[in-house]
């Protein structure tokens, strides 16, 4: 999970414990930090851990507790709504296309927490998305294209690549915005 979830260790004998991990009642303790979805100011909610202390466990709970920023798209009413968000917000896209089922990675969790308000990430199935796929020339997965605001036109491809942490951080970094948007900017037409 390196890259994934971030581990600290606390001192609890070595002096005061900090405020935002709360009462301890007992060594050792496990908590997670999970950024509030709907936080402009990524404020945390502190979440105990009090299950089995065997790896496959406390992965589970790690996964299970990662936030995801990533948007489900099925199809072209979804990623128009996509696109709409990413211009009224004033946002780049990264459409991911993936030929697996099931929920989204670990690792595309991790990069959507890191990206948040910078980048809006789409997530799009190549089976329910054919006709997307088609357009925009994907023919190998996973695939990520990113698309600027207001622009169908993708400027950066990632293609042909195993999707490694290190290469998705790179990747994003090329399309995100310096700095995140908390407030929708205010339209031509509001001014």
């Amino acid at each position: 999970m390196r890259n994934t979830v971030m581990v600290a260790y606390i001192d609890t004998e070595g002096g005061p414990t900090p405020p935002a991990i709360g009462q301890i009642s007992g060594t050792p303790t496990i908590k997670a930090f999970v950024p509030n979805r709907k936080s402009a100011r990524n404020e945390k909610s502190v979440v105990a851990y009090e299950q089995a202390r065997e790896v496959k466990d406390l992965m589970r709970f790690a996964t299970s507790s990662m936030p995801n920023y990533v948007e489900s798209v099925s199809g072209a009413a979804e990623l128009s709504k996509l696109g709409a968000k990413a211009n009224e917000w004033g946002l780049p896209r990264v459409l991911v296309f993936s030929d697996k089922t099931g929920a989204t990675s670990s690792t595309l969790k991790a990069i959507s927490a890191e990206y948040r308000r910078r980048v809006l990430i789409g997530e799009l199935r190549a089976q329910r998305n054919r006709e997307t796929v088609e357009r925009l020339r994907v023919s190998s997965f996973p695939t990520l294209l990113c698309l600027p605001a207001n622009s169908d036109e993708p400027t950066h491809r990632f293609e042909g690549k195993e999707a490694t942490y290190h290469r998705l951080n790179s990747f994003f970094g090329k399309c995100a915005l310096r700095k995140p948007v908390l407030r929708k900017p205010i339209a031509k037409d509001e001014v």
